[in-house]
């Protein structure tokens, strides 16, 4: 495996973020494995760090753990939440809170290249400092983070906002959200944004680079 991409996108369908970094995925042109955080059932850390301590990976069973191994093991890594409230959701926070396992003696998933991808319908800029936080810590090579506001708030599709004045939609547009029809044309996808289409070619290019420079390095040190 080259590369491995995570999503935390919603629930039964492939939304912006999935869809997203999947592109990162195949826009690299290498071996790549994709992993939808919400079909898995999983919790965040739960201390047990007499597990993880000496093989450096998180061994808290359950569907999540067979991943912690794959990011030890991958050449790079795509990393993407939807952001619930401003922040990064729980799906993402619970699986990145995992990375602790990582951080004993040595930080185990150093200079490991990874690209966040982070979607939101209006502000993800708390989000963005979050996934920050979160791999720089673990001295990850941050390689870049694609953003995305779609405007298309959940209330688009929760089939209340007719009746709802204190949803994301009401707080947009006002009284107008009781009358808005929930036509196909409101909700945006990152495809037709050329800002977006842009910076998911730039990361893709950058992971390939990364990469390849990385195993042409190996190939030359090998006797």
């Amino acid at each position: 495996m080259s590369i491995i991409g995570f999503s935390s996108g919603g629930a039964g369908h492939l939304g912006n973020t999935d869809r997203m970094v999947q592109a990162i995925l195949d826009r690299s042109g290498l071996e790549s494995e994709f992993v939808k955080l919400t079909d898995l059932t999983f919790s965040g850390c739960k201390g047990c760090v007499d597990l993880c301590a000496r093989p450096q990976v998180c061994r808290l069973d359950d569907e999540a753990m067979p991943n912690y191994q794959k990011i030890k093991e991958a050449d790079a890594v795509v990393f993407g939440s939807a952001v619930y409230s401003g922040n990064l959701n729980a799906i993402a926070l619970s699986f990145l809170e995992r990375f602790f396992g990582y951080r004993h003696v040595t930080p185990a998933i150093k200079d490991k290249p990874f690209v966040a991808v982070i979607c939101g319908h209006r502000n993800v800029d708390d989000a963005v400092e979050q996934i920050q936080k979160k791999l720089r810590g673990q001295g990850t090579k941050l390689l870049g983070i694609v953003k995305y506001l779609s405007h298309s708030p959940p209330c688009l599709y929760c089939g209340r906002h007719r009746e709802c004045s204190i949803g994301a939609l009401y707080r947009m547009i006002g009284e107008t959200a009781h009358s808005l029809e929930s036509t196909a044309h409101l909700f945006q996808r990152w495809e037709n944004n050329c800002e977006t289409l842009a910076a998911i070619e730039e990361a893709a290019a950058k992971l390939r680079e990364e990469v390849t420079a990385h195993k042409t390095m190996v190939t030359k040190e090998v006797p």
